[in-house]
């Protein structure tokens, strides 16, 4: 008579074990979970910050680009180019060129190519963000996602535009002449008198981690670099009088449509560096024209018109 019962006890310890397999199932399945989770949150950081340093990275490279052809001397070429008329140095120094200031000069960075600049393949904005010059070869001076020639590198994966202007007297210091180093002569009237100071934005993005068109892309890319709200004080927005621009940078649309985008902002100033040479070393030597003098004044070295 007591064999039922003891049916019935094996019967209930079954039971009991099996909602305790089930419990320790379901507490696995709720760590797995988590460990998942945390693993997916911590492969988004570390690829965030892979996407945050080769923007960075890129950023630098077309500024670092810039100040080498100015201060290497085996890019003579590149550097009278860019000084030159045609130049988006130049354009901010030669004669009348006072008129230009506040205007930014665009241009896709395509390091791949046998050039560094071209005038034909830029754009020139007002400061009130109008286009004054239009170029880039049918590019408008502006990246393109759909060429893979725009890309800074064969991966095709990350593009850089560059923007350089010469800061108009709004977004000069306050100081009187603050921007001229001391024992430099200067004239009000002259452009390229002074120790000129340039502000130059690289806009380093990457166009294939959005699902944007390029047109959209395009419409950030021509947006100024800079709002005046940076630099201009107790100016009204709603002034019409005001040649300046108070609307969306280029950098807050890329970042508003989901464009991952990393500007890096410079301030350079060129300066003359003037050395004297000493030609004819006169009761010494032979009295002949250096090498040196002879390739700065076209000059044999009797002194004759080379």
């Amino acid at each position: 008579m007591n064999q039922y019962p003891r049916c019935q006890l094996a019967n209930s310890q079954n039971g009991a074990t099996l909602i305790v397999v089930l419990m320790f199932l379901l507490l696995i399945v709720v760590v797995g979970a988590i460990a998942v989770r945390n693993s997916m949150t911590s492969l988004r950081l570390a690829t965030s910050d892979q996407v945050d340093t080769l923007l960075l990275n890129t950023s630098d490279t077309a500024n670092k680009n810039i100040e080498n052809i100015i201060n290497d001397p085996d890019y003579s070429s590149e550097k009278a180019n860019i000084l030159g008329s045609l130049g988006f140095f130049g354009y901010f120094l030669n004669t009348g060129a006072t008129s230009n200031r506040g205007d930014q000069i665009l241009f896709c960075y395509r390091p791949r190519q046998s050039y560094f600049f071209k005038m034909s393949e830029a754009t020139v904005t007002t400061p009130s963000g109008q286009s004054k010059l239009i170029g880039g070869a049918g590019s408008g001076g502006f990246c393109r996602p759909s060429q893979a020639s725009d890309f800074v590198n064969a991966r095709q994966n990350v593009m850089t535009q560059v923007s350089v202007t010469r800061p108009n007297t709004q977004s000069l210091p306050v100081t009187p002449f603050g921007n001229v180093p001391l024992e430099i002569t200067i004239n009000s009237d002259d452009a390229t008198s002074s120790s000129p100071s340039f502000r130059i934005h690289s806009t380093s993005f990457l166009p294939a981690l959005s699902n944007v068109s390029d047109d959209k892309i395009t419409e950030c890319l021509k947006k100024p670099s800079e709002n005046a709200d940076s630099f201009v004080s107790g100016v009204d927005e709603d002034d019409t009088t005001q040649n300046t621009y108070f609307g969306e940078t280029r950098n807050e649309c890329l970042a508003k449509i989901g464009v991952p985008a990393k500007v890096l902002v410079k301030e350079a100033k060129l300066e003359n560096d003037v050395r004297s040479e000493n030609c004819i070393d006169y009761g010494e030597g032979d009295d002949k024209i250096t090498d040196n003098c002879q390739d700065l004044l076209g000059l044999t070295s009797s002194g004759n018109i080379g």
